[in-house]
């Protein structure tokens, strides 16, 4: 694995790029940044925006937003330096199809979060950065997942709650070891993030601001 992807499964030798030339170095940089972010500012408001922009956490989560606030919000983001994903499911306003997902881009989106397998095809063809998101309610959830990795590898499966992502992630690995793995949902303390972060967690998403610390 190149140095620029380290922690992060990079997928671009099973996809064709329709984006413009500069956009693979551009990818390469965010997902750089991902992988040496432990903390990711899940942002579920947009009146939070301008604190995860201020915090020390280097890449941002969006969950909220609508196509008359998302294109300034983007470009706030990329004039602080921060690597923003995009939360598909739970913009309003937007379909959660290929031509969502383009227009993000051209807003300058980094990547795409969904639990839907479309969207993050379409991202990926893109050269951005997908993030698969899913929930480990019980086993039968689990196995699901890792079927799914079968036909379509992201960039990185967000597990919640995040108390259950050392565990996903040991089968999930098993099957894909270099697959990166990230815990989100029901984080409430330091504590808990250091040890995902010791359990084979890559990151860590947080939508308490407080705990944007690194």
């Amino acid at each position: 694995m190149s140095k620029t992807a380290t922690g992060f499964y990079s997928s671009e030798q099973h996809a064709r790029s329709t984006a413009p030339c500069d956009v693979p170095a551009k990818h390469a940089d965010a997902l750089a940044q991902l992988a040496d972010c432990p903390i990711i500012a899940a942002v579920n408001s947009v009146d939070l925006v301008q604190t995860a922009l201020d915090s020390p956490a280097r890449s941002i989560y969006l969950i909220a937003g609508n196509p008359l606030n998302l294109p300034d919000i983007l470009k706030r983001t990329r004039e602080r330096g921060k690597t923003c994903l995009v939360n598909i499911d739970f913009l309003d306003g937007l379909a959660r199809d290929r031509y969502a997902v383009e227009w993000l881009a051209q807003n300058g989106a980094d990547g795409i979060v969904s639990t839907r397998i479309e969207p993050l095809k379409a991202a990926q063809q893109l050269r951005l950065i997908t993030v698969q998101r899913t929930f480990a309610i019980d086993s039968a959830a689990v196995s699901a997942t890792i079927r799914s990795l079968g036909q379509f590898l992201p960039n990185a499966v967000e597990i919640l709650p995040a108390i259950a992502a050392p565990r996903v992630a040991r089968r999930i690995h098993a099957s894909f070891p270099d697959i990166a793995i990230i815990g989100g949902g029901l984080i409430e303390s330091v504590r808990e993030i250091e040890d995902l972060l010791k359990a084979n967690v890559r990151s860590v998403s947080v939508s308490d601001s407080r705990l944007w610390l690194i």
